[in-house]
């Protein structure tokens, strides 16, 4: 997939919550140093395309060579009515 400028790959979607349908989606990218603007971009894409019918969606970021299984450069989301945000790890 492509979001501007910035390839990257959807590795899984995962739903979750009983009383608050949430959705996480984890996202290999393909830069090694993407910028917040083209993050919170990607996150706000695939909102629009996987979570229209889920109250929450947080997608979580790896750069390239990260493993999908341990700890994430930076984690973002979206929730009905509250917009969308994104946290880089420091």
């Amino acid at each position: 997939m492509k979001s501007g400028d910035i390839d990257y790959e959807i590795l899984s979607i995962r739903d979750f919550g009983e009383a608050m349908r949430r959705r996480n989606v984890k996202v290999q990218l393909f830069e090694n140093k993407p910028s917040e603007d083209k993050l919170r971009e990607i996150t706000e894409s695939i909102w629009q395309e996987h979570g229209q019918d889920v109250e929450e969606l947080t997608t979580v970021f790896y750069l390239p060579g990260m493993d999908p299984r341990s700890v994430a450069y930076a984690f973002g989301g979206c929730m009905k009515g509250k917009g969308c945000y994104l946290s880089l790890r420091e």
